[in-house]
């Protein structure tokens, strides 16, 4: 497994699946404070996704409901319990969504396999977040879009202050680090950016990019 150094810590994927196999029962409860805050800029985001769609790091569908209408969801997770609850969501609103468990850095799809890849809140946890990105720059079409919806450093001084305060023991609590700037590991990954928005004091990183 690749692994990610946080304040001399090192966390396994292994570790990080097993965390949120814990989680997963109580995640959607935990999300509901998050989601008054993003839950509408994950259906505007989201509303930009068409015909095949991959979603990376799908937890537990909480995005389902957002899709349009003409696309087919694959959604692949670390964690098989979240997908149990991925598979609900999906019966309740009548979608046939593919779920997969699989590794956002080593994805099992052929090259330029989907017209939109998402992703939303799960590069904080991947341990080699540019290689998930590049992944999912293979696997998305020359045309298509790449949609993501994260949290990250912010460009507030006060407010990164805090969060590299937190940062080790929130990553040792949930798996998930606090400070990685998604614009510059985009650019690393080789991706293009079309269009880019803060928010929640610039912790909130709102993207839509292109394979470069």
């Amino acid at each position: 497994f690749f692994t990610i150094i946080v304040a001399d810590k090192k966390l396994k994927k292994e570790e990080i699946k097993n965390k949120y196999d814990l989680h997963a029962k109580w995640y959607d409860l935990g999300s509901i404070i998050l989601g008054l805050f993003i839950s509408r800029k994950r259906k505007k985001l989201l509303e930009n996704a068409n015909r095949k769609v991959l979603e990376i790091g799908i937890g537990t569908g909480i995005n389902l409901k957002y899709y349009p209408k003409n696309c087919h969801i694959t959604g692949i997770d670390l964690s098989g319990e979240m997908l149990k609850k991925a598979e609900q969501k999906a019966i309740k609103l009548g979608l046939k969504v593919k779920l997969i468990t699989g590794d956002a850095e080593n994805l099992p799809f052929k090259n330029r396999e989907f017209d939109t890849v998402a992703d939303t809140l799960g590069l904080c946890t991947y341990p080699n977040p540019i290689k998930a990105l590049k992944e999912m720059r293979r696997v998305c079409k020359k045309n298509g879009k790449i949609l993501l919806l994260e949290h990250g450093i912010s460009n507030n001084k006060f407010i990164s202050k805090l969060q590299r305060k937190s940062e080790k023991t929130h990553y040792k609590k949930a798996g998930c680090s606090l400070l990685r700037n998604h614009i510059k590991n985009i650019d690393k990954a080789g991706l293009r950016v079309e269009e880019f928005k803060r928010a929640l004091h610039g912790i909130l990183y709102i993207i839509k990019a292109k394979p470069n």
